[in-house]
C-alpha cells in the first residue's frame, strides 16, 4: 500500500503548485487594489473609457449594470471557454465516473488488488483534471485586472446618483445603495442580471467551439 500510495504523493504537488502560485497572485493583486492610489487611478481610467460609453448622464443605471455585467461575462467566459479543453474535460470525467463505478464494485467484492490498480488510475485522472483546472485558474489574474476597477466605478458611479433608485414587482423604490444582509442592493441586482448573460452566452460559445473542433476533426484524413 505504500509503494504505492507514494508516487500519488509526489506527484500531487506539481498539479497543485500553479494554482497555488495563481492564488498568491490574486492575494497580492487584492492588496495592491486597496492601496488608494491604486484604487483611485484605475477607478479614473475606468470612468474616462466607461462613463460616456455606457454611463448615460445617470438617467439609466439598470442598464449601465447590465451592459457592465456584459463587459464581464464576455470577457470572463470567452477567456475561460478558450482554456478550456472540452473534449479532453469531458473525457476525463466519463473515465472517472466508470472508474467510481469499478471501484464499489470492487469494495463489495473486497477485491483489493483490483482497488490498488483502480486508486492508481484513480490518481492518473485525477492529476490530468487537476492540470486542465490550472489552465483556467491562469486566467483569472487577466480578468481581475479588469473585474476590480470596473466593479468599483460601478460602486461609485452608483452612489453619486442623485436620485439612485429602481423599481423591483415586490416594492416601487428600492435604493441601489442600500444595505442589505451583506451587500447593498446593486449587487445582488449585478449578481442576479449576470446569470442569464453567463448562462446564454456560456452555451452559445461552447456549441460553436465544439461544432468547429468537430468539423476540423472530420475534415483531417
Amino acid at each position: 500500500m505504500a509503494s504505492t500510495a507514494r508516487p500519488a504523493q509526489q506527484q500531487m504537488p506539481q498539479g497543485t503548485g500553479s494554482m497555488f502560485l495563481m492564488l498568491i497572485v490574486m492575494f497580492g493583486m487584492l492588496i495592491a487594489f486597496f492601496n488608494p492610489g491604486v484604487r483611485n487611478t484605475a477607478v479614473s481610467g475606468m470612468n474616462f473609457v466607461l462613463a460616456p460609453s455606457i454611463g448615460f448622464g445617470g438617467s439609466l443605471p439598470v442598464i449601465t449594470i447590465m451592459i457592465a455585467e456584459l463587459i464581464v461575462v464576455l470577457l470572463g467566459t470567452t477567456l475561460r471557454l478558450l482554456f478550456t479543453d472540452f473534449v479532453e474535460q469531458a473525457r476525463i470525467q466519463k473515465i472517472m465516473a466508470a472508474l467510481r463505478k469499478e471501484q464499489r464494485e470492487a469494495f463489495k467484492s473486497k477485491d483489493q488488488d483490483r482497488i490498488k490498480k483502480l486508486n492508481r488510475h484513480q490518481n492518473k485522472y485525477m492529476m490530468e483534471n487537476t492540470q486542465l483546472m490550472n489552465k483556467q485558474m491562469r486566467i483569472l489574474p487577466i480578468t481581475l485586472i479588469v473585474i476590480f476597477p470596473l466593479f468599483t466605478w460601478l460602486s461609485v458611479f452608483l452612489y453619486a446618483l442623485p436620485y439612485p433608485v429602481f423599481t423591483v414587482p415586490w416594492s416601487p423604490r428600492v435604493y441601489f445603495t442600500e444595505q442589505f444582509l451583506v451587500f447593498p442592493t446593486w449587487v445582488y441586482l449585478y449578481a442576479v442580471l449576470g446569470i442569464p448573460f453567463t448562462q446564454i452566452y456560456q452555451r452559445l460559445l461552447r456549441y460553436f467551439m465544439l461544432k468547429r473542433r468537430l468539423g476540423r476533426l472530420s475534415a483531417s484524413p
